[in-house]
């Protein structure tokens, strides 16, 4: 009789999925590396040759698997995605160096997704290692730790030595069997794809993590729209599986498309089928949109150009791009090409690459067609440029004006930091932009002024919450650093 019980409750118990977010450079893949090592037999981390996206690990007796995120904090879309899909958020802050944008970046996307935290602080081997500041500088993001009073779990760790690592897993473990994970492996299929990409020897690859029912080769599957017979599963560790049970990581052949990251992978036919056709929209359009901008997107994966779409979306909505429309013409993963750039000039539009190879012949041809033609390595370089595009449309006075704001109202928080009510009233404020302070208005001054203060923006704020970038007749609250204690309504911020 317990036999039997035991064996059903094993059926029915799902391996946690864990995303690590945190900062960039703070150690989130060390973190991940050195479990994956230490978990995982030498002979068999030797043998991987191939990054699917997740792994899974077998500590006390039970499974675990982790989604390998990608570390760069710009990727916020494709954060927010890992986010979603899994069942605990392990934050991953440096003893050395504290709460930082992309720290809390990281925290917003795990409240936004209702995803459980457990709060690593790493790096605490090393000089100017300060665990009680962390948790300290957490508290003031609300997020109280279990020896502040709170409820979130937080373990000291070092990636490099290996301190701790068995206490992490222990209380991902913990938290798992409070979450009390249930899944069917007789059930209806659901898998949410974590990366997806098109390669030039096995064709469209994609990964994903199998949450509920049993998927094995030969399936009929849809997602994002598009149908597969499963030729192949392969998992983590490079081995072919016949079938994928819940909580399990594999990496798909037999799409002829690029599914979308995030995206449900169900059977063919399935109810929940509704559920995995592509959603996404061919437009980003802002609220006063009286411009359209066509763009030809390629990126290196789909996750990537999920991530430069977000950006987009983002900067439409919170800069100067309220008046403006961005189209996309046609978006897909691979190396730009001369259909790209002919479409482009046929509309007028831009061909934007990201992490992808532009032939010298392309290049060529877009010279030749007058096509604006740009490659980028980071989203950051890719938004900074695609803000000028826009600024580049609205007028020549005020494009050349990178961002001036007027001080509405001044603000005094309990932790003693002055927040400048401000409304932008020309290009745009960024957040670490330098900035000066001055007592008028500089576009009326006919001959130079000495600013009263030169410093930095240390934040943004719309309501509680932080952003990145605030645009055109947008209002924000401004945190300057150092602090300028002297700053009054009726005074002016411009970046410099």
């Amino acid at each position: 009789m317990s036999g039997n019980k035991s064996a059903s409750i094993q059926v029915n118990t799902r391996p946690p999925i864990v995303t690590v977010m945190g900062h960039v450079d703070h150690g989130k893949t060390s973190i991940l590396d050195a479990i994956r090592k230490t978990n995982i037999q030498q002979k068999e981390y030797g043998g991987i040759t191939q990054h699917i996206g997740a792994y899974q690990i077998e500590y006390k007796s039970k499974k675990i698997t982790f989604i390998d995120t990608p570390g760069h904090a710009a990727f916020a879309q494709m954060r927010a995605r890992g986010g979603k899909a899994a069942d605990i958020v392990v934050l991953v802050v440096a003893a050395d160096a504290g709460v930082k944008p992309q720290t809390r970046e990281a925290i917003s996307h795990a409240r936004a997704g209702n995803v459980p935290m457990i709060v690593a602080i790493n790096k605490v081997d090393i000089g100017g290692a300060d665990p009680q500041k962390i948790k300290q500088e957490l508290a003031q993001e609300s997020v109280l730790v279990e020896d502040w009073g709170g409820e979130v779990i937080s373990v000291e760790v070092s990636a490099k030595t290996g301190h701790n690592l068995d206490k992490l897993l222990d209380a991902i473990s913990t938290l798992a069997e409070i979450l009390e994970l249930k899944a069917d492996p007789a059930s209806e299929l659901e898998a949410s794809i974590i990366e997806a990409r098109l390669d030039m020897k096995k064709g469209v690859v994609v990964s994903c993590i199998v949450r509920n029912g049993s998927l094995h080769t030969g399936d009929e599957v849809t997602a994002s729209g598009y149908e597969a017979k499963v030729k192949s599963l392969t998992d983590d560790k490079g081995m072919s599986l016949k079938v994928a049970v819940p909580g399990t990581p594999v990496e798909i052949l037999g799409f002829s498309q690029v599914p979308n990251v995030g995206d449900l992978i169900v059977g063919k036919g399935s109810e929940l089928a509704e559920l995995a056709r592509d959603m996404g929209k061919v437009e980003i359009i802002g609220k006063d949109a009286k411009k359209t901008i066509a763009l030809v997107l390629k990126s290196d994966t789909q996750g990537t150009m999920e991530a430069v779409k977000g950006s987009l979306a983002e900067l439409i909505s919170t800069s100067v791009g309220s008046s403006f429309a961005l189209k996309f013409l046609h978006s897909a993963t691979g190396d730009v090409t001369e259909s790209d750039v002919m479409l482009a000039q046929s509309t007028k539009g831009i061909v934007i690459g990201f992490n992808v190879r532009i032939p010298p012949a392309i290049e060529e041809l877009a010279k030749a067609y007058k096509v604006p033609l740009k490659t980028y390595k980071t989203i950051y370089e890719l938004v900074d440029d695609a803000q000028d595009i826009l600024e580049g449309t609205a007028s020549d006075a005020e494009a050349k004006i990178k961002g001036r704001a007027e001080v509405l109202k001044i603000f005094k928080l309990p932790s003693g930091d002055i927040v400048a009510g401000s409304k932008v009233i020309a290009g745009a404020l960024k957040e670490n932009a330098r900035v000066s302070i001055y007592d008028r208005d500089p576009a009326d001054v006919t001959q130079e002024v000495v600013p009263l203060y030169t410093g930095n923006i240390k934040k943004l704020k719309k309501g509680k919450d932080d952003i990145s970038i605030v645009g055109k007749d947008v209002e924000c609250g401004v945190l300057l650093k150092p602090q300028f204690e002297s700053i009054q309504p009726g005074m002016w911020i411009e970046v410099r």
